[in-house]
């Protein structure tokens, strides 16, 4: 399945016969059946979207952007919505309606076949589900931190050397050197 796919031309939310439509405010959908191949796709699209997220979320990416062959136009997805459209139409076989998304921001939406290509390239050098390496405080001020942080809530300090350190030292380099090539790289003493 391709994500391309989301967003059928021909669904009228009046039309009883279309996914989520009906016009009586009935909720009940009628399941079309996946084939094998169709299932795998989707589900596929749903692994490399959480990848997608766990790296690009941190940096302030909203979501996805998809070029639609139907239209011409791009589509613009947040992380959740696309989740669910994907959970959906792994449920029902078909994706719902929903309305795009208001005076998007194109900058703030990472390129579907981009991030795709970016969380292959990951899994081909070796790293798989990259993720922020997990800090639970500020080693500067101790503030305690949330996984997603990329600043301290409290001095405002880049988390960035503090991840790096913990990644070089789980890495097995010595502390006193990790220490030392970040400060040789410019970056503030931990």
């Amino acid at each position: 399945m391709n994500p391309d796919d989301l967003e059928p031309d021909d669904l009228d939310p009046d039309d009883a016969s279309a996914p989520g439509g009906g016009g009586d405010g009935d909720d009940d959908e009628e399941a079309r059946a996946l084939d094998p191949r169709e299932r795998e796709d989707i589900e596929s699209d749903l692994e490399d979207l959480t990848d997608m997220r766990v790296v690009f979320e941190p940096q302030g990416v909203r979501g996805v952007v998809i070029a639609c062959p139907d239209c011409g136009s791009n589509h613009y997805y947040d992380w959740d919505l696309l989740k669910e459209n994907l959970e959906h139409m792994l449920e029902f076989g078909e994706p719902q309606m929903h309305e795009p998304a208001f005076e998007p921001r194109e900058e703030d939406y990472v390129q579907w076949d981009y991030g795709k290509g970016y969380i292959d390239a990951l899994a081909d050098a070796g790293v798989e589900r990259v993720g922020p390496v997990e800090l639970k405080a500020c080693p500067w001020c101790e503030t305690p931190l949330e996984e997603a942080f990329a600043f301290c809530p409290r001095c405002g300090r880049h988390l960035a050397p503090a991840r790096l350190f913990r990644q070089l030292v789980d890495g097995g380099m010595d502390e006193r050197e990790a220490r030392a090539t970040l400060t040789k790289a410019g970056f503030e003493p931990l």
